[in-house]
């Protein structure tokens, strides 16, 4: 199958080659399948319109849906051969409430079209099987849990806290930053989080006058996923509070590492793969509650991380893409 990921993504490969990167991302779906990545231009850039012939010589056509591939996916399917899939790759919300009606209006219209719709959580299902004619399902993005585990062997664990939420993911949007510092205050145990900006730290010496917060480790941002990996295995468990209804990259990559991950059923990683260890994002009494048990009960820390191992092949790269088959067969 000659294979194409239409993503709007800065930062990401051109179309040139074939694309062989393996990590926790959507990218990883042309990797596993030997494909091209072509990558959109950012919102306000001009680039003129793609080459449509290109994509002819596909036979099939993913694309990562953001606004900025809305039109681009209209025009593939009405103007090649190639079979399409939208794969609804961000949040919920950035669908229903993060962009304009006109734009939404086209996104009904690209997703009655394709041939299929693939989605990141199985509670989103209804509401896209209520806007589309075509097939919807919850399909994934591969793991590459081998290449993960040849990096990771297990290791002595350290009494700390890997934190999943960025705390300055943008000007405007943290990602419940805030919620996960007021969680670590009252678990009172070291953290570690890879820093992204400078910003983040003096944030967090602004807001430590009024509230009580642990040792926070700042992790050098360092872009390899490899290189983080590595360094996280070496966290006790993680915890990531985050409202989105989405995939979750982070609780399968603690999985992968052998770490117990404390977070939201909103994430379906979490869901499948740490359901004792579900909370509210916002329910601070049982985020502390839950971290407590992990760190003073031996047993039910094992029987966390066993339940985890056994559910790890759904994520991987034969498994999803037996999904994606049956979504679109």
């Amino acid at each position: 199958m000659k294979f194409c990921l239409l993503i709007a993504q800065p930062n990401q490969p051109e179309d040139e080659k074939v694309y062989t990167v393996e990590q926790n991302h959507v990218n990883c779906w042309a990797s596993f399948l030997g494909g091209r990545v072509y990558n959109l231009p950012p919102v306000g850039e001009e680039s003129g319109d793609p080459d449509y012939d290109f994509f002819d010589q596909f036979d099939l056509v993913m694309i990562a849906l953001r606004q900025e591939a809305i039109e681009v996916g209209i025009e593939i399917k009405q103007k090649t051969k190639a079979k399409v899939v939208a794969f609804l790759d961000a949040e919920v919300d950035h669908y229903t409430t993060y962009i304009t009606r006109d734009i939404q209006a086209r996104l009904v219209e690209l997703l009655n079209i394709v041939d299929a719709v693939a989605v990141l959580h199985d509670e989103s299902i209804p509401l896209f099987k209520a806007l589309t004619s075509k097939p919807v399902g919850l399909v994934g993005v591969p793991f590459p849990l081998q290449k993960v585990r040849e990096l990771c062997p297990p290791v002595q664990k350290r009494q700390e806290i890997e934190l999943g939420s960025i705390i300055e993911a943008s000007a405007l949007r943290n990602r419940d930053g805030l919620v996960n510092l007021v969680a670590l205050s009252e678990i009172g145990m070291t953290c570690v989080v890879d820093m992204r900006n400078p910003a983040e730290m003096d944030y967090l010496w602004s807001i430590r006058t009024y509230l009580k917060l642990p040792q926070i480790k700042f992790r050098d941002n360092n872009p390899d996923w490899e290189h983080y990996l590595t360094q996280a295995s070496y966290s006790l468990l993680g915890l990531h509070l985050d409202y989105r209804y989405t995939w979750g990259s982070f609780p399968l990559e603690c999985a992968a590492v052998r770490m117990p991950c404390v977070a939201p059923s909103c994430l379906y990683t979490q869901k499948h793969l740490f359901p004792e260890l579900c909370v509210p994002y916002n329910d601070i009494p049982g985020v502390v509650a839950l971290v407590k048990k992990l760190v003073n009960d031996v047993k039910f820390y094992e029987q966390a991380l066993a339940y985890a191992e056994e559910q790890l092949d759904f994520f991987s790269g034969e498994k999803t893409f037996h999904r994606l088959l049956n979504l679109i067969s």
